[in-house]
């Protein structure tokens, strides 16, 4: 059979508004009713694993589910947890027995395609009492998901394996604005490069200042790069223009809203795979944030020591002011000679 689209979730779909799909004609047979379908693969993120269908569409209109991951379409629950719940509850639906032999599930997929108004989990009757029921139930399972969603931020473990410590090593990280001794050296290095800013951004911010590039080599993956000028003046200038929160620290320089360090560095590598430039990528940006936050924490403590000091010399001064009236005295009579 042919389908024209899958029908699959926004979850499974991914964050990808041009999200490429490939389909493969009768390339796997459904896990329901055993007939062969469209299988459409695709990948929801970068690098990440491949999502396809694995029943057909029949089976998909009939119970509203997702062909790839089996949750509810319209309320994003699994359809056992929606029949067992609406069961419970009282409200009265088609029965939805799945057949047991391939024969019997062959006849019912084909009887469900010709006539797609018959069986199906299509609720017959107490519909407002049934979309209530799974409201309630789809929020409810929202909340439970969402700490594992932010587990499943971090890195896959088979990037979490790969040793990336010698490159890491000999990257500038700990490097700050302050031109160094080799005069040679006309190369700076950018940490913090978001997915979402184009390396042309970078480059027309420097040749915007009348500064002359000889080459930038900028990995989004590895989230930094090493920008060379063809002159040293030209890097010194480019410097210049960086701002430095912390001294002795790399310089902080904002485009498009997106903080960007920067610091004086031989060029060097930055992974070898892509495996290896996302490994570098995730210690980059932890970095970037123990940055921040240090740089906050000195800050305050740079407030709290100008605070305290401001007390203490508060006190001093009224210390003197007492002392000052304690040695200035009247006489109560005047002085008489005998």
């Amino acid at each position: 059979m042919s389908e024209d689209a899958p029908a699959v979730c926004e979850t499974c779909l991914g964050p990808n508004p041009y999200l490429r799909m490939t389909r493969e004609k009768n390339g796997l047979e459904c896990k329901l009713c055993t007939r062969p379908f469209d299988v459409y693969k695709w990948f929801p993120i970068k690098n990440g694993s491949v999502k396809k269908t694995i029943i057909c569409t029949t089976c998909s209109k009939q119970r509203n589910c997702c062909q790839s991951c089996l949750m509810d379409l319209t309320y994003g629950i699994p359809i056992q947890l929606r029949d067992a719940a609406l069961k419970m509850a009282g409200v009265e639906n088609i029965s939805n027995q799945e057949p047991q032999n391939e024969i019997s599930k062959l006849y019912v997929a084909n009887n469900l395609e010709q006539f797609p108004k018959i069986g199906g989990a299509s609720i017959t009757s107490d519909s407002d009492k049934a979309r209530e029921i799974l409201t309630k139930l789809s929020m409810a399972s929202k909340n439970k998901i969402a700490p594992k969603s932010i587990k499943n931020e971090s890195l896959p473990s088979h990037i979490n394996k790969i040793d990336v410590t010698k490159i890491i090593s000999k990257l500038p990280l700990n490097g700050s604005t302050t031109p160094p001794n080799d005069t040679s050296i006309t190369t700076i290095f950018i940490f913090g490069i978001d997915d979402s800013l184009p390396e042309y951004k970078i480059t027309d911010f420097f040749e915007n200042l009348n500064l002359k590039i000889k080459n930038f080599n900028c990995q989004h993956k590895s989230k930094a790069g090493f920008l060379t000028f063809q002159t040293r003046s030209d890097a010194e200038k480019a410097m210049s223009q960086i701002q430095s929160p912390q001294p002795g620290k790399p310089g902080l320089l904002v485009i498009e809203n997106i903080p960007l360090r920067i610091t004086w560095g031989k060029e060097r590598s930055l992974g070898n795979s892509n495996l290896e430039k996302l490994k570098i990528g995730s210690i980059i940006s932890k970095f970037i944030k123990k940055l921040s936050t240090n740089g906050d924490n000195k800050s305050s403590l740079s407030l709290q020591i100008e605070n305290g000091n401001k007390d203490s010399n508060k006190i001093n001064n009224k210390k003197k002011q007492k002392i000052e009236t304690s040695k200035s005295y009247k006489a109560l009579s005047k002085d008489f000679e005998l």
